[in-house]
């Protein structure tokens, strides 16, 4: 069986255990040219899964870049029912980075960043109903991250000048995100 029909079949099975589905993209992002899209499953009456994926291929010239993948699986709570006003949700996250040249960040400007960043954390967040099949939701997440690197001069063909282990705790990321519903 071809992994695409597991995916279809496994899409339609938690999609009979739900009453709803949606995608969405967080609007934030998009203006820092982060391209984003996430989907969402309500797995029951106050429950909800939902994956995001970001990416960020982009490079500006003389080597000034910040590019990036980003992976976060969340389960969700809903105080009122899903989709409706104020969650809570634990996640996982995975990056994959690598960063060069990015004043104002004083330590970034003279070196170049490639590395993996794996973590988890909470977020909160409340959504706003729209219309039929749309809601705007707004939401803050903080958490732990854990940064494996390697750090080399600023230009392209620089070597590696050490590689090192950095861990992160605080927040991460803020959403103002558009969510359709397929209803």
């Amino acid at each position: 069986m071809s992994l695409m029909a597991i995916l279809v079949q496994t899409f339609l099975l938690l999609e009979a255990q739900a009453q709803e589905a949606a995608i969405k993209t967080n609007a934030l992002y998009l203006l820092t040219g982060t391209m984003n899209i996430g989907g969402e499953l309500a797995t029951g009456e106050q429950t909800s899964l939902s994956l995001q994926v970001q990416y960020h291929p982009w490079e500006w010239g003389n080597n000034k870049k910040m590019k990036h993948i980003w992976v976060q699986p969340e389960y969700r709570y809903w105080w009122k029912g899903v989709f409706t006003g104020s969650f809570m949700g634990i996640h996982l996250n995975w990056a994959n980075y690598n960063i060069a040249k990015m004043p104002p960040i004083t330590t970034l400007k003279n070196h170049r960043y490639q590395g993996n960043a794996i973590g988890c954390g909470l977020t909160y967040g409340y959504q706003w109903l729209l219309g039929t099949y749309w809601n705007l939701e707004t939401s803050v997440s903080a958490g732990y991250l854990h940064l494996h690197y390697k750090r080399y001069g600023p230009e392209k063909n620089d070597p590696m000048e050490k590689e090192s282990y950095s861990n992160y705790i605080g927040p991460y990321q803020v959403g103002v995100t558009l969510t359709y519903f397929l209803r």
